[in-house]
C-alpha cells in the first residue's frame, strides 16, 4: 500500500475512534470503506499484472508488463512488504537481512 493510502486509512481510523456520535461516525466509515476498497483494487491489479507476466510468451508484451510492474514498484518507494520464508521483509535488492545485521 502506498504511504498516502496508508495514512488515509490510519487517519480515518483515528477519526472513527475519536467520534462520539453516530452522525460523526457514518461519513467516516463510508470514507474508510472506500479507502479499503481502493487498496484492495490496487492489490488485485498488482497481482493480476504479476500473474500475466508469469505466463506471457510474447517478449514485447512481457516487457510491457514488467515495465508496468517496475513503475508501480518504484511509485511505492521501492519497498517490498512481502515477508520472505523466515517471516522477515525482504530488502528490494534481494539480499539477505543476515548480511546487513552481522
Amino acid at each position: 500500500m502506498t504511504d498516502d493510502a496508508k495514512s488515509r486509512i490510519q487517519d480515518l481510523c483515528a477519526q472513527a475512534l475519536a467520534a462520539t456520535r453516530l452522525e460523526e461516525i457514518e461519513p467516516i466509515l463510508a470514507g474508510l470503506r472506500a479507502a479499503l476498497h481502493d487498496k484492495l483494487q490496487q492489490e488485485e491489479s498488482w497481482m493480476s499484472l504479476c500473474e500475466k507476466a508469469a505466463v506471457e510468451k510474447d517478449p514485447k508484451k512481457l516487457l510491457h508488463l514488467v515495465s508496468e510492474i517496475n513503475r508501480r514498484f518504484r511509485s511505492q518507494g521501492g519497498r517490498s512488504s512481502a515477508p520472505n520464508k523466515n517471516g522477515k521483509n525482504q530488502p528490494p535488492d534481494g539480499s539477505s537481512n543476515a548480511s546487513r545485521e552481522g
